[in-house]
């Protein structure tokens, strides 16, 4: 009898211990399940997913690549002694010994739409002073005797917690170190004055209702999103500010001179690739103030080495415009949503412990009927 009995309680542990894995098992699962999904929600809802999957610190540097055109000082001519659309034409950079430009923002120089080369297109055709742009393929190409390229870099300051990378800077002098123009009398106080650059930010658009874009320069600033032109901050002019919002329709709303923010015309769909591609130039000898904000965009980075340390790199090539980059696979959960991770870990906790509490009282109890 003994014997009949101990062979079921081994029947009996077995199918205990059968059960116990099975609970635990369907719960690894279910708890797997539960990332994966959780994980496939917040990447899409988490602005800083792709940026803070690279190890990036809050405050840490990212490095922004650039492509820099250090620009000669064009000499001042006589309007009364050519005909002005060929005084214009001259005239491109380092208008403030002349004294006769206008100061003010000059919206309509450029093209609705980048050229074939991702490049603005200089409308040119009017005679106001600010509208020397028929000659703009020197601005953002290297020109014999006129302009030349100089890579480099800007650093952003990231901060993990708002998904917010920026840079600011009141007296913004990138070329003083550059050659070309070193000799020109504009640069007589130790700054280089006249330059224009060209860069690019990828990202994958997220329809949170949380992307922007902000900046601030003087002087012409062009930016175009999916290579159509939504802030137009042309001319000679003091700093300036635009905007730019994605609503969660991904309608894009801009904002110039403080202006109340109007539909650009651009939608956007979400999880597509697109660019911000910017375009600015500093055309006089006064004073250089260049300011960038992105918040909530989900751009990609790599690993990197910047300046004296360690860093990452935004994966954006300015010599190849074509390029589009690489969009991270790697995800994480930002602060704010960490909280309901550890909820329904604990969920899936308790409920392990408890169906295997269950089983045990189960099996004991069966046990204990078959001992009778």
């Amino acid at each position: 009898m003994k014997k009949k009995n101990d062979k079921k309680s081994w029947i009996i542990s077995a199918v205990m211990l059968v059960a116990f894995v099975s609970v635990m098992v369907f719960a690894i699962c279910g708890f797997s399940g539960m990332v994966k999904n959780i994980d496939g929600e917040m990447a899409a809802k988490t602005p800083d997913a792709i940026l803070a999957s690279a190890g990036v610190e809050d405050n840490a540097r990212v490095a922004l690549p650039v492509a820099y055109y250090d620009q000669r000082a064009d000499k001042c001519v006589n309007l009364y002694d050519i005909d002005k659309r060929d005084a214009l034409y001259a005239r491109q950079f380092e208008w403030a010994s002349c004294g006769y430009e206008a100061q003010e923002v000059e919206q309509g120089l450029v093209e609705y739409y980048l050229s074939d080369d991702y490049l603005p297109i200089g409308v040119g055709g009017e005679l106001t002073p600010n509208r020397g742009v028929t000659d703009i393929a020197r601005w953002f190409t290297g020109v014999d005797g006129k302009s030349k390229s100089y890579p480099g870099t800007i650093e952003l300051k990231y901060s993990s917690n708002s998904a917010e990378f920026w840079f600011t800077s009141k007296e913004f002098y990138p070329l003083d170190r550059a050659d070309f123009s070193v000799a020109d009398f504009v640069n007589n106080d130790g700054h280089n004055h006249l330059f224009t650059m060209n860069f690019a930010v990828p990202f994958t658009v997220l329809l949170n209702g949380n992307e922007s874009f902000r900046i601030t320069a003087d002087d012409d600033t062009f930016v175009f999103l999916d290579d159509k032109l939504i802030i137009d901050m042309g001319g000679i002019h003091e700093a300036t500010t635009g905007k730019m919002t994605i609503n969660e329709n991904g309608e894009v709303y801009t904002s110039v001179l403080g202006e109340d923010f109007a539909y650009s015309g651009v939608n956007l769909e979400s999880g597509d690739g697109t660019m911000v591609r910017i375009f600015h130039a500093d055309r006089d000898a006064r004073d250089s103030v260049f300011e960038i904000d992105f918040t909530g965009m989900s751009s990609s980075v790599m690993n990197t080495e910047i300046a004296n340390g360690g860093g990452v790199q935004i994966a954006y090539d300015p010599s190849d415009p074509t390029f589009v980059a690489p969009l991270g696979v790697s995800r994480v959960f930002s602060p704010d949503n960490t909280k309901g991770y550890f909820v329904m870990a604990t969920i899936y906790g308790v409920l392990v412990v408890a169906s295997s509490v269950f089983v045990v009282i189960l099996a004991r109890y069966m046990i204990r009927r078959k001992a009778e």
